[in-house]
């Protein structure tokens, strides 16, 4: 019985849902939605990088783009298997090499919550078994890739988020999906650090954009 619910599950995906892989946007060959030959391709890439206290695993360009696009935006919600395989071992490496007492998701908007049902960031941390804490977001903020200018995206996200947890003398670990100006981050680094003392904060992402890199 569970075996013909598995293949009808299957067979009403390919017939409801576009039956192609996120990257290169041929024939899925195999479960999820990325096909083998993409999978090991982005597999070799899946190495712990740093810029500052900024971890991540790939640049945001390209198949990333459209994998993270179609995981949180496109009811691909399946592609946490994928996305987990992927970043499963860089990030526990981080966050036993940096002693992390406390992981923070970055919260959406209830709004954006609503829109996409999901929060991906949780999500991917529920399926990869990591525990963590949450913090609240206050306001809700305009779609940062709306917003070119960096002084414009501080300001979307200015005094956006409220911390209630006592952090003081913890190693914390803020997990993003995609970090580009890194204006939310900061955001959300003053508001943990306004009533904690002693605080270390490190961030992961999955992707980080190639400009804020160089800067």
């Amino acid at each position: 019985m569970l075996k013909l619910k598995e293949v009808i599950r299957k067979s009403l995906r390919f017939l409801l849902f576009d039956n192609t892989c996120s990257c290169c946007h041929k024939k899925l060959n195999r479960e999820g939605y990325i096909c083998s030959k993409c999978l090991e391709k982005l597999k070799k890439e899946t190495y712990l990088k740093n810029k500052d206290n900024f971890y991540y695993i790939f640049i945001y360009e390209e198949e990333i783009r459209q994998i993270i696009s179609d995981y949180k935006l496109r009811n691909r919600k399946d592609l946490v298997r994928d996305i987990a395989f992927l970043i499963k071992k860089p990030i526990f490496q981080l966050i036993e090499r940096e002693k992390i007492d406390i992981i923070i998701p970055v919260p959406i908007s209830e709004e954006r919550e609503i829109e996409r049902g999901f929060n991906q960031i949780e999500y991917l941390l529920e399926y990869l078994n990591i525990k963590y804490k949450k913090i609240d977001r206050i306001k809700n903020t305009k779609h940062m890739y709306v917003l070119k200018d960096n002084k414009k995206r501080e300001k979307n996200v200015e005094k956006a988020f409220k911390n209630s947890l006592n952090l003081e003398n913890k190693n914390v670990l803020i997990v993003d999906d995609i970090v580009t100006s890194g204006a939310t981050i900061n955001s959300i680094s003053k508001e943990l650090k306004k009533d904690n003392e002693n605080i270390n904060i490190k961030v992961f992402s999955i992707a980080i954009a190639r400009h804020f890199i160089k800067k």
